[in-house]
């Protein structure tokens, strides 16, 4: 955490250091949301069977600051609050697991991330509308993690909380089903975001930013005492943060030689 907390405050040292050393440049401020679609790659059950993806959206909002150092190349870095995770259901065959037969299983992983990213930028094309391409590395802060665990057993309709219990990897039992998963998730997630959109103005100061984008993260989600083998019992795999969707900002501009050379 100390590390990450550092790089930020390089990165953004250096852009302010840029701000005060070079003209005709520009300082970028603005706020910005995401509608995704959440995925974790591979799950995990703890053992128990598994059960078939659901599609999930989550949202994203951002406070966001750049630096544009040509008309070209730009640095962008965003403060994200994040909705993510992952949905599953079966309700074809059931689910057996400790002698309960479990008709219909739901569960939806709740993760709430402060995701970091840190964009090389590159545009091109006319004043009013310039084409990016934006990507760099993510770091992702975990805020808190939560699931619904929802099954009906047997002849019942009635899908609710039914716990059942396993071993972790150090021998301590917990209940699969709880709601507060917060220790079985990693703390850090770092990855890689892509952004590829355009930027159109509204005037000399406003732009609107409207693009896709998609981010990757390559750690593994899951924290080591709950890597347990699946209920074939295959080896454990690891679980990885996916999200994609539909960004939409507004910025400011802020012309910093023209401010250093009035006169007051």
């Amino acid at each position: 955490m100390k590390r990450t907390t550092l790089i930020i405050g390089c990165v953004l040292f250096l852009i302010s250091a840029k701000v005060n050393a070079q003209k005709g440049k520009e300082l970028i401020l603005g706020v910005g949301g995401a509608i995704t679609s959440t995925w974790i790659y591979n799950q995990n059950f703890y053992g128990e069977p598994e059960c078939d993806y659901a599609p999930k959206y989550g949202y994203a909002g951002s406070f966001n600051l750049g630096y544009n150092f040509t008309e070209h190349i730009a640095l962008l870095t965003e403060l994200q609050l994040s909705h993510q995770g992952q949905k599953y259901k079966d309700d074809e065959d059931g689910q057996v697991w400790g002698g309960n037969n479990f008709q219909v299983v739901e569960r939806d992983i709740k993760l709430y991330y402060l995701n970091i990213p840190v964009f090389f930028k590159y545009m091109f094309g006319t004043q009013s509308t310039q084409f990016r391409v934006m990507v760099g590395p993510q770091f992702g802060i975990l805020m808190d993690a939560e699931q619904e665990y929802l099954r009906t057993e047997g002849n019942s309709s009635d899908l609710k909380r039914r716990s059942t219990y396993v071993d972790d990897k150090n021998g301590k039992n917990f209940d699969v089903t709880t709601p507060n998963i917060k220790n079985r998730i990693e703390p850090l997630d770092i990855g890689i975001a892509l952004d590829v959109g355009a930027d159109i103005s509204l005037s000399d100061k406003f732009y609107i930013s409207a693009g896709l984008r998609f981010n990757y993260g390559f750690k593994d989600v899951n924290t080591d005492p709950y890597k347990l083998e699946n209920y074939k019992g295959e080896p454990y795999e690891p679980s990885n943060n996916i999200w994609g969707g539909l960004y939409l900002g507004i910025n400011y501009r802020w012309d910093v030689e023209g401010y250093s050379q009035r006169s007051f």
